[in-house]
Protein backbone atom coordinates (compact mmCIF):
# COMPACT_ATOMS: atom_id res chain seq x y z
CA UNK A 1 0.00 0.00 0.00
CA UNK A 2 0.82 3.62 -0.64
CA UNK A 3 1.49 6.22 2.24
CA UNK A 4 -0.69 9.23 2.09
CA UNK A 5 2.51 11.67 1.06
CA UNK A 6 3.01 8.93 -2.07
CA UNK A 7 -1.23 9.54 -2.88
CA UNK A 8 -0.91 13.06 -2.72
CA UNK A 9 2.35 13.36 -5.29
CA UNK A 10 0.36 11.12 -7.44
CA UNK A 11 -2.88 12.87 -7.18
CA UNK A 12 -1.11 16.21 -7.69
CA UNK A 13 1.95 15.88 -10.21
CA UNK A 14 0.35 12.67 -12.20
CA UNK A 15 2.83 10.21 -11.47
CA UNK A 16 5.73 8.30 -8.84
CA UNK A 17 8.52 6.49 -8.73
CA UNK A 18 8.91 3.21 -6.58
CA UNK A 19 12.78 2.26 -6.34
CA UNK A 20 13.90 -1.27 -6.36
CA UNK A 21 9.91 -2.78 -5.61
CA UNK A 22 11.62 -5.92 -8.19
CA UNK A 23 14.32 -8.23 -6.44
CA UNK A 24 17.50 -8.67 -8.73
CA UNK A 25 16.44 -12.14 -8.86
CA UNK A 26 12.87 -11.35 -9.67
CA UNK A 27 13.87 -8.84 -12.60
CA UNK A 28 16.14 -12.32 -14.33
CA UNK A 29 13.02 -13.92 -14.37
CA UNK A 30 11.08 -11.36 -15.45
CA UNK A 31 13.59 -10.66 -18.54
CA UNK A 32 13.82 -13.96 -19.57
CA UNK A 33 10.38 -14.67 -19.69
CA UNK A 34 9.60 -11.75 -21.66
CA UNK A 35 12.43 -12.06 -24.25
CA UNK A 36 10.99 -15.91 -24.28
CA UNK A 37 7.21 -14.17 -25.23
CA UNK A 38 8.35 -11.67 -27.25
CA UNK A 39 10.95 -13.69 -29.55
CA UNK A 40 7.86 -16.78 -29.59
CA UNK A 41 5.28 -13.86 -30.88
CA UNK A 42 7.69 -12.96 -33.83
CA UNK A 43 8.27 -16.22 -35.18
CA UNK A 44 12.01 -16.57 -33.08
CA UNK A 45 13.38 -14.30 -35.68
CA UNK A 46 15.45 -11.65 -34.73
CA UNK A 47 14.11 -8.33 -33.97
CA UNK A 48 14.75 -5.91 -36.75
CA UNK A 49 14.83 -2.87 -34.67
CA UNK A 50 13.15 -1.28 -37.35
CA UNK A 51 9.07 -0.75 -35.86
CA UNK A 52 8.10 -1.15 -32.15
CA UNK A 53 6.51 -4.95 -30.96
CA UNK A 54 3.75 -4.86 -28.54
CA UNK A 55 2.17 -7.58 -27.24
CA UNK A 56 -1.58 -7.21 -25.79
CA UNK A 57 -1.86 -9.64 -23.44
CA UNK A 58 1.41 -10.13 -22.01
CA UNK A 59 1.95 -10.93 -18.79
CA UNK A 60 -0.58 -13.31 -19.01
CA UNK A 61 1.61 -15.16 -21.19
CA UNK A 62 4.34 -15.89 -18.52
CA UNK A 63 4.25 -17.79 -15.37
CA UNK A 64 6.07 -15.62 -13.43
CA UNK A 65 4.53 -12.24 -15.27
CA UNK A 66 0.98 -13.88 -15.05
CA UNK A 67 1.31 -13.58 -10.71
CA UNK A 68 2.28 -9.68 -11.10
CA UNK A 69 -1.01 -8.06 -11.01
CA UNK A 70 -2.37 -9.76 -8.02
CA UNK A 71 1.08 -9.46 -6.23
CA UNK A 72 1.19 -7.41 -3.31
CA UNK A 73 3.56 -4.63 -4.24
CA UNK A 74 1.45 -3.62 -7.63
CA UNK A 75 -1.60 -4.68 -6.39
CA UNK A 76 -1.04 -2.48 -3.21
CA UNK A 77 -0.87 0.56 -5.66
CA UNK A 78 -4.13 0.15 -7.48
CA UNK A 79 -5.73 -0.24 -4.59
CA UNK A 80 -4.71 3.13 -2.88
CA UNK A 81 -4.82 5.52 -6.43
CA UNK A 82 -8.63 3.47 -7.31
CA UNK A 83 -9.92 1.86 -4.33
CA UNK A 84 -10.83 -2.19 -3.56
CA UNK A 85 -12.56 -2.64 -6.28
CA UNK A 86 -10.33 -1.66 -8.90
CA UNK A 87 -10.12 -3.61 -12.45
CA UNK A 88 -7.33 -4.93 -15.13
CA UNK A 89 -7.44 -2.64 -18.36
CA UNK A 90 -4.63 -4.91 -20.07
CA UNK A 91 -1.07 -5.80 -19.72
CA UNK A 92 1.41 -4.74 -22.79
CA UNK A 93 5.08 -5.80 -23.65
CA UNK A 94 7.07 -3.56 -25.78
CA UNK A 95 10.13 -3.26 -27.77
CA UNK A 96 10.76 0.11 -28.28
CA UNK A 97 12.23 1.86 -31.21
CA UNK A 98 13.37 5.77 -31.56
CA UNK A 99 11.92 8.68 -29.35
CA UNK A 100 8.38 8.49 -28.94
CA UNK A 101 6.45 11.84 -29.10
CA UNK A 102 5.05 13.71 -26.68
CA UNK A 103 1.38 12.60 -25.31
CA UNK A 104 -1.25 12.72 -22.92
CA UNK A 105 -4.99 14.17 -22.28
CA UNK A 106 -4.65 16.83 -19.90
CA UNK A 107 -7.55 18.88 -21.02
CA UNK A 108 -10.28 17.47 -19.36
CA UNK A 109 -11.21 15.71 -16.50
CA UNK A 110 -11.06 11.68 -16.67
CA UNK A 111 -14.47 9.99 -16.42
CA UNK A 112 -12.94 6.86 -14.60
CA UNK A 113 -9.79 7.05 -12.80
CA UNK A 114 -6.91 4.92 -14.71
CA UNK A 115 -2.99 3.81 -13.46
CA UNK A 116 -0.20 2.30 -15.33
CA UNK A 117 2.81 0.81 -13.71
CA UNK A 118 6.12 0.39 -16.42
CA UNK A 119 8.68 -1.46 -16.04
CA UNK A 120 11.73 -0.84 -17.66
CA UNK A 121 14.35 -4.05 -17.77
CA UNK A 122 17.73 -1.47 -18.07
CA UNK A 123 18.80 1.18 -16.53
CA UNK A 124 17.22 4.57 -18.34
CA UNK A 125 18.60 8.11 -18.16
CA UNK A 126 17.06 11.10 -20.15
CA UNK A 127 19.81 10.90 -22.82
CA UNK A 128 18.93 6.75 -23.52
CA UNK A 129 15.04 6.73 -23.34
CA UNK A 130 13.79 7.58 -19.81
CA UNK A 131 10.35 8.56 -19.27
CA UNK A 132 9.75 12.07 -19.29
CA UNK A 133 6.96 13.65 -17.49
CA UNK A 134 4.98 17.09 -17.90
CA UNK A 135 4.45 17.46 -14.36
CA UNK A 136 1.14 18.10 -13.36
CA UNK A 137 -0.37 18.23 -17.20
CA UNK A 138 -3.10 15.56 -16.16
CA UNK A 139 -5.03 18.01 -14.44
CA UNK A 140 -7.35 20.53 -16.63
CA UNK A 141 -6.10 23.71 -15.46
CA UNK A 142 -2.65 22.94 -16.88
CA UNK A 143 -3.72 20.42 -19.75
CA UNK A 144 -5.83 22.59 -21.40
CA UNK A 145 -2.65 24.81 -21.85
CA UNK A 146 -0.86 22.69 -23.72
CA UNK A 147 -2.93 22.62 -27.03
CA UNK A 148 0.34 22.46 -29.14
CA UNK A 149 1.51 18.82 -27.15
CA UNK A 150 -1.99 17.92 -27.79
CA UNK A 151 -1.57 17.46 -31.35
CA UNK A 152 2.02 15.87 -32.32
CA UNK A 153 2.38 12.57 -33.14
CA UNK A 154 5.74 13.09 -34.99
CA UNK A 155 8.72 13.43 -32.51
CA UNK A 156 10.60 15.72 -34.56
CA UNK A 157 7.92 18.41 -34.98
CA UNK A 158 8.85 21.81 -32.77
CA UNK A 159 6.97 22.57 -29.72
CA UNK A 160 6.59 25.82 -28.41
CA UNK A 161 9.46 26.76 -31.22
CA UNK A 162 11.97 24.23 -29.44
CA UNK A 163 12.54 20.51 -30.06
CA UNK A 164 10.35 18.18 -28.01
CA UNK A 165 13.37 17.10 -25.90
CA UNK A 166 13.49 20.73 -24.82
CA UNK A 167 10.32 21.12 -23.15
CA UNK A 168 10.45 21.60 -19.42
CA UNK A 169 9.66 18.55 -17.70
CA UNK A 170 10.60 15.31 -15.24
CA UNK A 171 12.94 13.00 -16.83
CA UNK A 172 12.43 10.08 -14.22
CA UNK A 173 15.33 7.82 -14.46
CA UNK A 174 15.20 4.52 -13.51
CA UNK A 175 17.08 1.13 -13.16
CA UNK A 176 15.19 -2.36 -13.48
CA UNK A 177 13.12 -3.24 -9.79
CA UNK A 178 11.82 0.49 -10.03
CA UNK A 179 8.13 1.03 -11.03
CA UNK A 180 6.88 4.09 -12.91
CA UNK A 181 3.66 4.84 -12.32
CA UNK A 182 1.34 7.32 -14.23
CA UNK A 183 -1.53 8.43 -15.10
CA UNK A 184 -1.98 8.19 -18.91
CA UNK A 185 -3.86 11.28 -19.10
CA UNK A 186 -0.39 12.64 -17.71
CA UNK A 187 2.20 14.29 -20.94
CA UNK A 188 4.62 11.63 -21.05
CA UNK A 189 7.30 10.75 -23.82
CA UNK A 190 10.88 9.37 -24.32
CA UNK A 191 14.00 10.38 -26.56
CA UNK A 192 17.07 8.88 -27.12
CA UNK A 193 16.97 5.36 -26.50
CA UNK A 194 18.21 2.63 -28.18
CA UNK A 195 16.25 -0.02 -30.62
CA UNK A 196 14.67 -2.97 -28.42
CA UNK A 197 14.34 -1.49 -24.86
CA UNK A 198 12.01 -2.90 -23.15
CA UNK A 199 9.26 -1.52 -21.11
CA UNK A 200 6.64 -3.40 -20.05
CA UNK A 201 3.31 -2.11 -18.30
CA UNK A 202 -0.23 -3.22 -16.09
CA UNK A 203 -3.25 -0.56 -16.56
CA UNK A 204 -5.64 -0.57 -14.03
CA UNK A 205 -8.93 1.62 -13.84
CA UNK A 206 -11.32 1.97 -11.33
CA UNK A 207 -14.92 0.36 -11.53
CA UNK A 208 -17.26 2.45 -13.19
CA UNK A 209 -20.31 3.18 -10.60
CA UNK A 210 -22.74 5.00 -12.55
CA UNK A 211 -24.70 4.65 -15.39
CA UNK A 212 -22.71 7.38 -17.33
CA UNK A 213 -19.53 5.42 -16.34
CA UNK A 214 -20.56 2.23 -17.54
CA UNK A 215 -22.01 3.97 -21.05
CA UNK A 216 -18.56 5.61 -21.21
CA UNK A 217 -16.88 2.28 -20.57
CA UNK A 218 -19.02 0.07 -22.97
CA UNK A 219 -17.59 3.08 -25.33
CA UNK A 220 -14.08 2.31 -24.49
CA UNK A 221 -14.22 -1.01 -24.88
CA UNK A 222 -15.71 -0.92 -28.23
CA UNK A 223 -13.06 1.28 -29.62
CA UNK A 224 -10.57 -1.09 -28.24
CA UNK A 225 -8.97 -4.65 -30.18
CA UNK A 226 -6.62 -5.98 -27.00
CA UNK A 227 -7.37 -3.57 -24.47
CA UNK A 228 -10.59 -4.01 -21.69
CA UNK A 229 -10.81 -7.89 -23.12
CA UNK A 230 -9.73 -10.03 -20.52
CA UNK A 231 -8.33 -13.04 -20.66
CA UNK A 232 -9.60 -16.40 -20.23
CA UNK A 233 -7.11 -17.89 -18.19
CA UNK A 234 -7.41 -14.73 -15.09
CA UNK A 235 -11.21 -15.32 -15.77
CA UNK A 236 -10.53 -19.28 -14.97
CA UNK A 237 -7.63 -18.22 -12.62
CA UNK A 238 -7.58 -20.12 -9.15
CA UNK A 239 -6.17 -16.60 -7.89
CA UNK A 240 -9.42 -14.50 -6.14
CA UNK A 241 -7.49 -11.39 -6.86
CA UNK A 242 -6.91 -12.26 -10.56
CA UNK A 243 -10.22 -13.14 -11.06
CA UNK A 244 -11.40 -10.10 -9.07
CA UNK A 245 -9.88 -7.55 -11.49
CA UNK A 246 -11.40 -8.89 -14.55
CA UNK A 247 -15.06 -9.98 -13.22
CA UNK A 248 -16.60 -6.64 -13.66
CA UNK A 249 -15.78 -6.64 -17.42
CA UNK A 250 -17.05 -9.78 -17.71
CA UNK A 251 -20.45 -9.03 -15.75
CA UNK A 252 -20.78 -6.47 -18.45
CA UNK A 253 -20.45 -9.37 -21.13
CA UNK A 254 -17.02 -7.75 -22.77
CA UNK A 255 -15.18 -9.80 -25.90
CA UNK A 256 -12.43 -11.76 -23.49
CA UNK A 257 -9.33 -12.91 -25.03
CA UNK A 258 -8.02 -16.43 -25.52
CA UNK A 259 -4.58 -16.29 -23.31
Amino acid sequence: MLITGQVAHFEAFGFLVLRQVLRPDEIATFLREATEILDEERGGRPFAGVKRDAIIPFFERGQFLAQLPADDRIYGIAESLLGPDFFLVATEGNLHVGDTAWHGVGKSPEVLPHVKIALYLERLTPATGSSRIISGSHRPEFGGLLKEVQKTGDPARLLFGVPQSDLPCVALESEPGDLVVFTEDVHHASFGGRPGRQQHGISFMANPRTEDEVAHLRDVHSRMKYSYHPAESYINSDSPRLRRMVEPMVELGFETSKV
